[in-house]
């Protein structure tokens, strides 16, 4: 029988001393001896690597607003909207998705602020999709392979499908269920990405058939894969009943209505697992072979019949799809578009984050940090031009003033334009105070919005096919901003950039109030 269900709280990870964890325990444990004496050794160099990494730095601290947002469920709306909108990127991506196709039917007039869409989607579904985008955005942002990145859209469908069982199901607590079924896999998604190696070895040992994966990786690691998971899932700070719900379940000859709430969420976890992993042809024999199999297998313990699997697994794709477009994914190729105009250099991308902090500190002049600047991001990007304009108070014109790149002295003389209330990509940027990405400045849906002038400067370079602006406020005003440009023949603007381009801006933002001076105004 599965081991009850035991509180986490209060595990002391640094000894990682695990009595409350692996009480699943596959009956197979012992059939392979493992190679991994001491388990501490292994979780002490994860732990190191997750230290060590900036990405997953920012997952940590990032989780403290996940965590904000799913414990405020008896909060007023008020509160759970200050939340959310203090991160700026997370607000513009739940507006996105309550305004896709899928929430359309709840406004013909689209939705603008966070507590509008609280009124007419109701505070927990608005909650919910900004913690789920949240985690989502977290983990493929530590997606450097493509099996990472497929694990993580696993996750976000896993996450889908368990809320929604959750809500047709009256479960009390379907947002922290939905949290669970997303990284159920995270002690897997965290060898895969710091211990390549033995993630290999286990999919090996599993490929053979003799052992479970929580048994294979067990037999190599020390640990079990769900071991890892929650044990990092705590080191996070994640609730307990989050990481509860991680624990896998083995035994089947149960009948769910003699179960607690508590425990049916393990089998709800467990289940999305089971049925995320089958391949996405849906229509085919094989797949609906193993839907039935998964359906039988839970029947007595979720009495989710057939049709009912069928639907979940089709509506879940289809959110999953919705939810991950926000972040550029191809859900189809299951990676990112190849070629995107991710990092291009990462060591030169940290030192340089580093530096100008250094430079802030050491309060450099103004010309010396934007300088830096540019030149970072030139360095570091898969960026053609790069360049930070400032507003010019005398002419009302926003110039080209600092520059790196392909024919930086063209840039630097031709990138002018003149602020005023016109609907041009570059003034809606700045009135709309939105950040503009326009993926190939050739498609027509964007010839009627970029400005002639910016069409006969620098329309007929091919290799600057595709830009995106950055505008900077300070005061709430409009001071400067970044602009770049790259082939879109050859890269793409992602979320990740997008992400890093934010951090920069704040350098710029903060270069201003440090110098106390606003050139241009």
């Amino acid at each position: 029988m599965d081991a009850p269900d035991a509180p986490h709280a209060g595990i002391e990870l640094d000894t990682f001393c695990l009595p409350d964890l692996g009480g699943a325990g596959d009956a197979d444990t012992t059939a392979t001896e493992s190679d991994a004496s001491d388990h501490s050794l292994f979780v002490n160099s994860i732990f190191k690597k997750m230290i060590a990494q900036d990405s997953f730095l920012s997952f940590s601290r990032q989780v403290s607003n996940v965590n904000k947002i799913l414990t405020m469920k008896y909060s007023s709306a008020n509160d759970i909207a200050d939340v959310i909108l203090k991160d700026m990127a997370l607000t513009s991506k739940v507006l996105k998705l309550v305004n896709s196709s899928f929430y359309r039917h709840f406004s013909n007039k689209g939705i603008s602020t966070i507590s509008e869409a609280m009124i007419i989607l109701g505070t927990d579904e608005v909650r919910s999709a900004a913690a789920s985008l949240k985690i989502y955005e977290m983990m493929s942002g530590l997606a450097n392979a493509e099996i990472l990145r497929d694990k993580a859209l696993k996750g976000l469908q896993r996450s889908i499908m368990a809320r929604q069982i959750g809500l047709e199901d009256s479960y009390k607590d379907a947002d922290a269920l939905q949290i669970s079924a997303m990284i159920y896999d995270l002690g897997e998604y965290l060898v895969a990405l710091f211990a390549p190696d033995k993630y290999i070895r286990i999919e090996v040992v599993t490929d053979d058939g003799q052992l479970s994966l929580q048994a294979a990786s067990k037999s190599i690691l020390g640990l079990s894969y769900s071991d890892l998971g929650r044990l990092v899932a705590l080191k996070l700070h994640l609730p307990e009943n989050v990481v509860n719900a991680m624990q896998p379940v083995t035994n089947f000859g149960v009948k769910g209505e003699e179960m607690s709430e508590r425990k049916r969420h393990r089998y709800v976890c467990a289940f999305t697992r089971e049925m995320c992993d089958i391949p996405i042809d849906n229509d085919s024999d094989p797949a609906l072979e193993q839907v039935m199999d998964i359906t039988v297998k839970y029947k007595g313990i979720l009495n989710i019949g057939m049709s009912k699997a069928l639907g979940l697994v089709k509506t879940s794709r289809e959110r999953m799809i919705k939810h991950a477009a926000l972040l550029n994914v191809d859900t189809d190729q299951g990676k990112a578009k190849t070629g995107s105009s991710g990092v291009k250099n990462m060591d030169s991308l940290n030192a340089g984050l580093k530096q100008l902090q250094d430079n802030l500190d050491s309060q450099l002049s103004i010309h010396e940090i934007f300088t830096n600047i540019v030149g970072i991001l030139f360095e570091s990007f898969y960026f053609t031009q790069v360049c930070i304009a400032i507003k010019k108070k005398e002419t009302q014109t926003m110039d080209a003033r600092f520059v790196k790149g392909d024919q930086s002295q063209d840039l630097l003389e031709g990138f002018s334009f003149k602020l005023a209330n016109t609907s041009d990509l570059f003034n809606r940027a700045v009135l709309k105070k939105n950040d503009t990405v326009v993926s190939d400045i050739n498609w027509k849906k964007y010839k009627k919005n970029i400005p002639p002038w910016y069409m006969d400067r620098f329309g007929k370079n091919e290799q600057a096919s595709g830009f995106a602006v950055f505008p900077v406020f300070v005061d709430r005003k409009i001071i400067s901003m970044i602009y770049v440009n790259w082939d879109s023949n050859a890269h793409s603007m992602n979320q990740k950039t997008i992400d890093y381009m934010s951090e920069f801006r704040e350098f710029v933002v903060k270069t201003f109030t440090l110098h106390a001076r606003q050139p241009g105004r």
